[in-house]
């Protein structure tokens, strides 16, 4: 697996969207016990809020659509660019 296959299947993992049995050393954290387990709970709910008190369809809105379409690329573009500054300064440490 070269590096750019390895942080999108880590980040694939990390955020759920692979097979649970596909990779045991790294943990789904978005359910059970997972870090991002109440983050993204939380997103959800306040955009359910907020739809809720203005009256927009969350699934429909293209402004709710967005905010939270680009909080999900943002977090991805955020990942990767981590993931390769941390090999980076791997490589360096040798």
């Amino acid at each position: 697996m070269n590096g750019e296959e390895r942080w999108e299947f880590i980040y694939n993992q990390i955020n759920g969207l692979n097979e649970p049995d596909v990779c045991g050393w790294v943990k789904d954290e978005t359910t059970g016990g997972g870090e991002l387990a109440p983050l993204v709970e939380q997103v959800y709910e306040a955009r359910s809020r907020l739809c809720g008190r203005t009256g927009l369809n969350p699934d429909t809105d293209p402004d709710v659509e967005l905010l939270v379409s680009g909080f999900e690329r943002f977090a991805r573009a955020c990942g990767k660019l981590m993931y390769q500054y941390g090999w980076q300064d791997g490589v360096n440490a040798k």
